[in-house]
Order: structure tokens, then C-alpha cells, then sequence
């Protein structure tokens, strides 16, 4: 895995900037456009996670991004589950067999991968064109921008964005993570409820975790970070980060 610097200051700019406040927002909105236009979920998250990868190089002291560069791989193959491919085996039948035959009965493969897209696309969307933008100008120029009204950003992100320009990338990474399960994801959780409500049930009758996810950049079910809780709750689900970002610093040596 090549390692990341994480000593740059969320302050040094590495994109490109317009210097008007709006120009260099708009630019980044016609990135995140871009990929919304994009056909169908599993094509939007390649182009999701591709983005995140290269923001977490240009932008490494930001933990929430470099997590989310794994997460959404894993998102990504959760999808493909959805529609029959990189299915887990179960012993003693064919390999796929039991989830697939699952998913026929207890989930709609539409309307579960419609689910897992709208996660992915409404987190990206919400989260990523104000990071992109401290990437592109540095935050100087971002708060610059803020302050005048020329943009408006969520305060929770510019929160945690000032976090991370004074250095604490941990607690900037959680106060996104807060403000990403409780104020982007819960409502995706309510709108699909009862689809995420059947994918559990499914995943129920699969022997072994299934629900848990690695952190990883391949879909696989080795060295799963185990769930403790519920996933439909906001809480629980901003306790998992926690221990997500754990693993990524375990396994990035940080």
C-alpha cells in the first residue's frame, strides 16, 4: 500500500483555485454533478471512490476522506452483492448459492442497490465539495470565502475543517463522521426502510458476519472490523466509524 504523508497543513493548496469565491465552488459542484449524472450506482461509486482516492492524496491529513476511500470500496461491493456478484460462499453449497437464492426471496436487488447508491451519492455530495475546495485553495482562501457568504458550508464541516488546520485531524474526522450519521445518512435510512430492513433480515440467514466490513480496497470478508449495535442506528453507527478509523491507523502504520 503506498503510505500517505500526513504532515501537510490543511492550509497548502494543490488544485487549481479561480479566484472568485463562487467560480471555485462551482467547480468543484460541476465535479460532484458530473458523477451524479453518471448511469447507475455502481458506476457512480467507482467514480465516487476513484474521487475520494485522489483527494486523500492531495489532501492526506484529512482522516474522514482517507477512511472514506475504503468505505466506499466496500460500499461498491456491497452493490455488486446486491445484483449476484462477489457473492460470500457458504460451505456445502454452490458458491453464491445461498445469497442468491436469499436475495430472490427477501430483497428486491433493485430497489437495495438503489438504496446503497443513495448513501453513496448523498454523502459525496454533501461532504466532498468543501474538502475538495480546502484541497484546490487552501484554507485560508476557503474560510476567506465562507466568512464573506460567497459560499455557504455546512458549519459542522467548517468546524471540523478549522479542527484540521490546527492540527487535530482525528476530532475534524469525527465531527464530520457525527454530522455524516446523523444528518446525511439517517434520513437515506428512513427513506429506504424497509429495503434496509429486508437486506438485514437476508443478511440474517447467511451464516457468518455479514454486515460488518473491512478496511480495504478490495471486496473481501477477511479482517472484518466487527459491528457491535445496530446499523440503523446513528449512534451505533458513529461508534463503528470509531472503530474503523482505529483499523486504518492500524493498518497504515499512523
Amino acid at each position: 500500500m503506498a503510505e500517505l504523508s500526513t504532515s501537510k497543513s490543511a492550509g497548502a493548496p494543490v488544485g487549481s483555485c479561480p479566484a472568485d469565491c463562487k467560480e471555485a465552488m462551482r467547480m468543484v459542484q460541476d465535479e460532484v454533478n458530473k458523477v451524479s449524472r453518471l448511469p447507475g450506482p455502481i458506476e457512480r461509486n467507482a467514480a465516487i471512490t476513484s474521487a475520494y482516492d485522489k483527494l486523500a492524496r492531495d489532501m492526506p491529513e484529512n482522516d474522514w476522506v482517507r477512511l472514506a476511500s475504503y468505505v466506499s470500496v466496500q460500499g461498491g461491493c456491497a452493490m455488486q452483492v446486491t445484483q449476484g456478484r462477489n457473492l460470500p460462499y457458504v460451505p456445502g453449497w454452490a458458491e453464491g448459492a445461498v445469497p442468491r437464492t436469499l436475495s430472490r426471496v427477501l430483497v428486491n436487488p433493485e430497489k437495495s442497490l438503489d438504496a446503497l447508491g443513495d448513501a453513496n451519492l448523498t454523502i459525496f455530495s454533501s461532504i466532498y465539495p468543501a474538502n475538495r475546495m480546502v484541497a484546490n485553495c487552501g484554507y485560508k482562501k476557503f474560510k476567506e470565502c465562507v466568512a464573506s457568504g460567497e459560499i455557504t458550508v455546512n458549519d459542522k464541516i467548517v468546524k471540523a475543517l478549522d479542527k484540521m488546520e490546527k492540527g487535530d485531524k482525528r476530532g475534524a474526522a469525527n465531527l464530520i463522521a457525527e454530522h455524516e450519521q446523523r444528518e446525511i445518512v439517517q434520513p437515506v435510512y428512513d427513506r429506504w426502510k424497509d429495503t434496509f430492513a429486508d437486506m438485514k433480515n437476508a443478511e440474517g440467514w447467511i451464516p457468518g458476519d455479514q454486515t460488518s466490513i473491512p478496511v480495504a480496497k478490495t471486496c473481501t470478508r477477511d479482517n472484518l472490523v466487527p459491528l457491535s449495535g445496530d446499523i440503523s442506528n446513528p449512534q451505533d453507527r458513529v461508534n463503528y466509524y470509531g472503530k474503523l478509523i482505529d483499523e486504518m491507523y492500524r493498518i497504515e502504520g499512523k
